[in-house]
């Protein structure tokens, strides 16, 4: 992983706000340099000391000089944290919209290598992580900049006093890698507890229903109590590790302060070293620690940013191990100054229209597995009813995924109209295909969001697709009708409900094939007859695939395919099946 030419693409995206933020850095800490001169030759007219004077200034002018270099210092410091703050949030959008974009891509029955929880957490600190190295580099170089500026004027106007204030400073350094490991310990566990306080209230909002069930509420908060207990106890133990490094730089500034006394302190007497010169070293005795401290911060901020990188790549990688580090800082819009884009209408070409979908010895292994499906070969013309069945883990599910991109195969072949189809989970789609799966997944919106999804409603028949899936009656039953809140996961509603609403979702697309996977599984037999009554009474060319057991399916369907063991057992129509199986 080659952290800094992904550091490097990242500061490019916002390259005008890096330089601004840059350039305004420097431009604060010359303000700060010549105030602190300023302040020096002040003191020197306060307390003659009998040495030449850089400047033969007034106290006036020097005043106004002071004044000057305060409000330009707080001029360019706000640019700075403005511009700074900025690049920083924009680079981290830029970085979780490429992860979100590469999680999309994958297929969609692929899981995340990690819990919810611990997913989150790589959105949120691991790309804090890696914008914040690239952000920093703008000041710190400004920093090494001004340290090296002030030590050269140090040393010209005392030496020895400059040489020795580093041995405090290099005990900070020393100290600092020492414990470098331990900081970081710290820090892993304070992120692991984060980590399962975020994935314990994924868990509980999703299962709301079952604590009410089983009464167990009470167990549920004392649960996350104990979460939130070791969280608060990680965030002490590194914030109390932070503030004890913190005291260590401090006292290293105070005898840093008292090695400079000692060593010009015989100096001061003749006036070979002016007490405006004292207070100048104190003062650049902090940014000179500063520096040193942050030299060492870049060394831990790079490691970070490499792990992080990785944790990244593990969360977004694709099967095929085609994502790279360069997309997860690829650049895009990401509309700061701008409307999101509308969502654009399903648009259908000449390319979508069907006139067969057909599959090649496909085979799909689940990882780790013999489970599957193996060398199956169909075709589904337009027009068509094709059935799945077969005794439960044949792989009909399986098998529908496969054909819809869900799954990626391991080998064979899709065929769109006898063209390949080179990536299925992209190409299958609206207004090619819709699927209503077995377990439906419903966001906590309204029944109107939930079936369009974001879709221009201009462009639908939203009531047509209600009444497709033999919904209208129970919407008609809410008193908001289609503006019910259905709750998380859709809670609110029984299982055969879901599986309507899920269905008026796919209806209201109007793709070339209808896919449902086991309707039969929440839907009564008098439901499931009505549905698919009305499909064929409104469309007696739909083209449905169909996974299902339940004889009004399996006489409307023109092929039934019978799944054993991951293969094709037989197919052809049910009553010749019947007669020969």
């Amino acid at each position: 992983m080659n952290v800094w030419k992904s550091t490097g693409k990242l500061t490019k995206f916002r390259l005008n706000f890096w330089i601004v933020a840059f350039a305004s850095t420097i431009l604060w800490l010359v303000t700060i340099f010549l105030r602190d001169f300023a302040v020096q030759e002040l003191i020197d007219k306060v307390f003659p000391s009998g040495s030449e004077s850089f400047f033969d200034l007034n106290m006036r002018t020097l005043f106004i000089l002071l004044s000057v270099f305060y409000i330009l210092g707080f001029v360019f410091k706000s640019i700075m944290d403005i511009v700074f703050s900025i690049f920083r949030y924009s680079a981290e959008v830029l970085m979780r919209k490429n992860m979100m974009s590469q999680l999309l891509r994958k297929p969609g029955t692929q899981s995340l290598p990690v819990t919810s929880g611990e997913s989150i957490s790589r959105f949120r600190g691991d790309v804090f992580n890696t914008s914040w190295f690239s952000s920093t580099l703008a000041f710190r170089t400004g920093f090494i900049l001004y340290a090296v500026a002030s030590l050269v004027y140090m040393f010209f106007v005392n030496w020895k006093a400059t040489i020795f204030i580093f041995i405090p400073f290099i005990l900070i350094l020393t100290i600092g890698l020492a414990w470098r490991k331990q900081f970081e310990k710290l820090r892993k566990a304070r992120r692991k507890s984060t980590s399962a306080v975020t994935d314990t209230l994924g868990k509980i909002f999703g299962s709301i229903q079952t604590f009410k069930v089983t009464n167990t509420e009470k167990h549920i908060v004392e649960h996350f109590k104990e979460k939130g207990d070791k969280r608060r106890f990680a965030w002490v133990k590194e914030q109390t590790f932070i503030a004890f490094v913190d005291s260590i730089f401090y006292i290293s500034i105070a005898i840093g302060m008292g090695i400079i006394l000692l060593i010009v302190g015989r100096e001061l007497n003749v006036g070979a070293f002016t007490v405006g010169n004292l207070y100048f070293f104190q003062m650049q005795l902090w940014w000179i620690g500063d520096f040193l401290w942050l030299m060492g911060d870049i060394v831990a901020l790079y490691q970070q940013s490499k792990v992080s990188y990785d944790r990244i790549m593990k969360l977004i990688q694709d099967h095929k191990d085609s994502v790279t580090h360069d997309d997860i800082v690829k650049h895009g819009p990401i509309y700061e100054w701008s409307e999101f884009p509308p969502y654009e209408p399903i648009i259908r070409t000449a390319e979508d229209k069907l006139v067969s979908l057909s599959a090649k010895n496909i085979t799909f292994k689940y990882p780790g597995t013999e489970k599957g499906i193996e060398d199956v070969t169909i075709t589904i013309p337009k027009g068509s009813v094709t059935v799945i069945t077969g005794r439960i883990g044949s792989g009909k599910t399986t098998l529908l995924r496969a054909l819809l991109g869900l799954v990626p195969i391991d080998s064979g072949k899709l065929f769109w109209n006898d063209e390949e189809i080179p990536e299925a989970t992209g190409f299958m789609k609206p207004p090619k295909v819709a699927y209503t799966p077995q377990i439906p997944y419903l966001f906590s919106e309204t029944l109107h969001d939930n079936i369009l999804l974001n879709i221009p409603g201009e462009s639908v028949n939203i009531d047509e697709a209600v009444k497709l899936a033999v919904f209208e009656q129970e919407v008609d039953s809410f008193d908001e009708k289609l503006e019910t809140i259905v709750g998380p996961k859709g809670v609110r509603l029984s299982g055969g409900q879901k599986q309507r609403l899920a269905a008026a979702r796919m209806f209201a697309r109007e793709p070339e094939i209808l896919v449902f996977d086991d309707l039969s599984s929440a839907l009564d037999v008098e439901t499931e007859q009505e549905l698919w009554k009305r499909l064929f009474t409104k469309d007696r060319t739909a083209t449905c695939l169909a996974v299902s057991h339940r004889p009004i399916a399996l006489h409307k369907a023109d092929n039934v395919i019978v799944m054993k063991d991951g293969k094709i057992e037989a197919q052809g129509k049910l009553k010749e099946l019947l007669r020969t199986n």
